[in-house]
Order: structure tokens, then sequence, then C-alpha cells
């Protein structure tokens, strides 16, 4: 859940320290007040893309910053381009910044509605119901792998040129490698060598005044102790109990002693090698490059180079070659196809309990009667090498399914295209039916809504609010909406407004009270409103 958000000469936005609370906000305002640049500037602090032309006019840089119960974000963008991300006041990388937002915040606005309304992106719905998502990429890589090897395998017999221009490249890639040289676990050692040394300066500092308060200042705690000490063992003669106290004064003294003579061995050891560092450094990137080009890590960078150096013995033998690399082919398409079958069944009876979901959630929506199905097909080819019911068919990157949503919005009607049958208002309520079906298998604590009212009103818009309130019941709901039937409904109402100060445009942000409120629902309407009067 986001706590706070603080934004800083982000477009006409100067100066914003926004609470938000659990539960259920709407924000309202004027086209053009700043709405959508409030859900923009929280998305790039999440790691979405910034652009300099979003720095407010004349200042150097914008600053963005969330506040999480567990962590605080920052995001500077800087007017002659360029960004950095910080987690916890800590650096971070753009990569990093994406992935570990990726489940805190769910944005829904215009693109998801185009994105619903491209086909080829239902069969990835279906996907995640089932929950395969990484069988899929298996898929994906198994079917590029088996293409680029049927091209090969066209090219090398058509000309053995091929055969020169692969080696040259797998010998690249070899040497390459080797002249890194990367042991396993090797990264993660140099990884803490190196932040030790990168924080010498601190841990030094650290020994230095410890050593310093245990021992070596005037008001030590060694000095002190030893005062106690010797007023005890002046008085230890009046009561007996006073030795037992002196003696345990006298063990913490000892190791006192001792935790001091560990410091002063970790500070007369301690060296900062500044050639140590800049090698520690080098070999971090060398490590980095190396396996960022062949898998992530040191374990997929050897196993990448015992399959190259497999490959280069098969291509020693050109007169192996063809025949290796088709039967490579047959065993990729083996199991591609196992996979492949494997997933299409899963799709199968997952679409069924998904389409049942989407509907109860459509029908909630003011959308009963309506009808939705999946359609799951495939095309049959004499030549495809995956069979499926005795028949040949046609693979594709994600298997051997074509899927595609089909709605009815009318009792008695067919169900056909959603793409073609669909009206604004209606695509909306399935967004927002779909989201609600997929909250409940992920992670995410904040839902973010940009005018999913867009196209409807009236009973439609009563039961949007009704949705969106029992969201919030278990989420932190945030919704950008021009509907007084969703504002009534909402825990929170904060209301944007543009203005104009010393020539400058600038942006007021406050959350209303009820009679507040109630005003900006009437202006929605008339036009009059008795906010600041």
């Amino acid at each position: 859940m986001i706590n706070k958000i603080l934004i800083k000469n982000y477009a006409i936005i100067e100066h914003a320290n926004i609470v938000l609370n659990p539960g259920f906000t709407v924000i309202t305002g004027e086209t053009g007040a700043g709405k959508s640049l409030l859900l923009e500037a929280t998305g790039v602090v999440l790691g979405m893309r910034a652009d300099r032309m979003m720095v407010r006019d004349g200042m150097e840089k914008a600053v963005i910053e969330a506040t999480f119960k567990d962590a605080s974000l920052r995001r500077v963008v800087y007017s002659k381009g360029g960004s950095k991300s910080f987690k916890n006041d800590v650096g971070i990388s753009l990569t990093d910044l994406k992935r570990e937002n990726k489940a805190r915040v769910d944005f829904h606005g215009q693109h998801d509605q185009q994105f619903i309304l491209d086909k080829s992106t239902h069969i990835e719905y279906l996907d995640r119901y089932c929950g395969h998502q990484s069988m899929v990429q298996e898929l994906e890589k198994l079917f590029l792998e088996i293409s680029n090897s049927k091209l090969m395998l066209e090219q090398i017999k058509k000309n053995e040129r091929i055969k020169t221009e692969r080696m040259d490249l797998l010998k690249f890639q070899l040497d390459e490698i080797d002249n890194v040289n990367p042991k396993l676990e090797e990264d993660h050692d140099i990884k803490k060598r190196y932040i030790r040394m990168n924080n010498f300066k601190d841990i030094i500092q650290t020994y230095k005044s410890a050593s310093n308060e245990i021992s070596e200042s005037d008001q030590s705690l060694v000095n002190k102790l030893n005062l106690i000490y010797q007023k005890f063992a002046s008085t230890e003669k009046f009561d007996p109990e006073i030795s037992k106290i002196k003696n345990s004064i006298n063990g913490i003294l000892l190791e006192l002693e001792e935790v001091n003579s560990n410091i002063s061995a970790q500070l007369h050891d301690a060296t900062f090698d500044q050639e140590e560092f800049g090698i520690l450094e080098d070999r971090m990137s060398l490590l980095e490059s190396i396996k960022r080009k062949h898998g992530g890590s040191i374990e997929s960078v050897l196993e990448k180079r015992g399959k190259i150096e497999n490959e280069i013995k098969e291509l020693s033998n050109s007169d192996q070659l063809a025949e290796s690399l088709a039967d490579q082919i047959i065993k990729m398409e083996k199991k591609f196809s196992e996979i492949a079958i494997k997933i299409h069944k899963k799709r199968k009876n997952e679409s069924k309990k998904l389409s049942k979901r989407i509907l109860d959630s459509m029908s909630a929506l003011n959308m009963k009667g309506s009808s939705f199905d999946i359609i799951i097909e495939q095309e049959k080819d004499k030549d495809g090498f995956v069979s499926l019911n005795k028949e040949n068919i046609l693979a594709n990157s994600k298997g051997i399914d074509k899927v595609e949503f089909y709605l009815s919005a009318n009792p008695g009607e067919p169900v056909k295209p959603l793409v073609s049958v669909a009206s604004g208002g209606e695509i909306s309520r399935i967004m927002l039916a779909i989201k609600s079906v997929f909250q409940h298998l992920d992670p995410v604590k904040t839902l973010v809504f940009d005018e999913i009212d867009a196209g409807i009103s009236g009973k439609a818009a009563e039961k949007v609010a009704d949705y969106l309130l029992r969201l919030s019941k278990s989420k932190q709901v945030i919704c950008i909406t021009h509907l007084s039937q969703i504002i009534r409904r909402a825990d929170y109402h904060l209301h944007l407004e543009k203005f104009v100060k010393k020539d400058k445009t600038n942006v007021k942000i406050k959350y209303l009270n009820k009679s507040e409120s109630i005003d900006i629902m009437d202006y929605m309407f008339s036009g009059k409103t008795n906010i600041g009067a």
C-alpha cells in the first residue's frame, strides 16, 4: 500500500505532499488540472518511463518519492536527460526498480482497454490465469531455437560457408568467456569484498569510535567501571555481598579488554588498497557483462561454455553437421510437442473456469444476461510437427493454440469476437471484471484506475462504484472519476485545482470533507460550486 507520495517540479505540479489512506480514494478535477499527471508521476517512481520534458519549466530536476510500509522509493528525473532511482536512499538500477515494484501497484487506464481490444493478447490473460507462464516461456525459447536451427540447416545444405561463419562465432564466444574465466560463486564473493571496501571508512570509524568509548577517552567505560570497582573494593570488608558485585564488574572489565583487543587487532590489520578496490570493480563489471550475455548467472555462463565446446567439436566434422542438426531439431520438436499439448489441455480446462469468473464479475457490474466465452482454436497444417487428435497442427511461439474472447452483451444474441462488438462502457466494465478476477491471484496491494467510468452512467455507474468499494475492502483503491455515483461511495475525496501564480501554472491538491465533496458533485452538473466561498 502507498502511504505517501511526494512530487516536486513535475510538469505543472510544483510541490505536492499527499498522504494516501487504505480503502477507496477518488480523485477529481477539471480537464487539465493534473489528475493524470499525479498518477503518471506515481508510475514513474515505480519504474515506468520517465520523460525529461516533464521536468517543470526552468527547473533542473523533478523528484518523486513514494513511501510504503517496507520501503521508501525515490526517482530523480533530470531536465537534461536521464534519471536516478533509489530505494531507502541507496541507488538502484531501473531494472531492479521495476522488478522490485511489480507486485506493489497495478495501474488500469486507457492502455489496458486498448490491450484487451488486441485479440493477440487474450492468450496472455488465459496463461496468466493458468499460472504456467514459465512453461510458455520455455515454449517460446524452444520455438525460436527450432526456427533458427531449421534456417541454419537449410543454409548449411545450400552453402558450406555457414559452417565457417558458425565456427568463427562460437570460437569468439568461447574466447570471450575464457578471457573472463569465471569461477562458481566468484561473483558473490567479490560482491561481499566490494561492499566491505566500499564502506571501509564507516567500518573504521565504527571501530575507532567504539575503542574511544570503551577505553581511550577520559570518560571511557573502562575508566568509569574501574572507579566503581575501586569504590566497591574499598567497602567490601563491610558487606560480603559487595564482593560478588565487585567480581562481576571485574568480569565485565576483562570482557571489555577482550573486545578492545579484538578492535585493536581489526584496526591494526585494516588497510584500504585503492588498487585492489579498482581491480574488484573491474572484475565485477566483467562478470556482470558476461553473465548478461549468457543467462544471468555464472552457472549459466559455464553451462553455455560447455555447449559451445560441444558444438565446436560437432562442427569440426562437416560431414556430420547436417545430420546432427537434424537430430537436434527432431528432439526439440518432440519436447515442444509434449509441452505444447500439456499447455493446450490446461488452457482448455482453465478457460471454462476463467470464463465463469469473468461472467460472474460482469453480472455484478450490471451486465446480467451477457455471455462470455474463451474460444481456443488450432490451425491444421500438413507439415506441422505437433500431432493433436491424429492431425498435424501448426505450431507458434506460444504452442498450438489461438485464443480469443467472445462476448454477447444482450440476452439471446450469439457470442461474437469481443473486439468487434463491445462498446466503450462495456470494455471498461469487462476490464474491471478481469482485473477483479486477477487481483485474487496477485499480491498487489494497490489498484489505480484512470477514468474507469469512461462510457458508463446511471445504474452501470452505481454497479461499478459498488465493485470498486468491494475491491477496496482488501486492496487500496485509487480512482480518477467524473461520476458522482463513484464519488459518493469513496472513503476519501482528493480534488485537484489548477491556478496561476506569478505567471506560473500550479496545482492545488486537497482532501475534501463531505460538504465540499457534495459541492464538487454539484459543480460537475451545474458548473457552480461553493468551495472556497
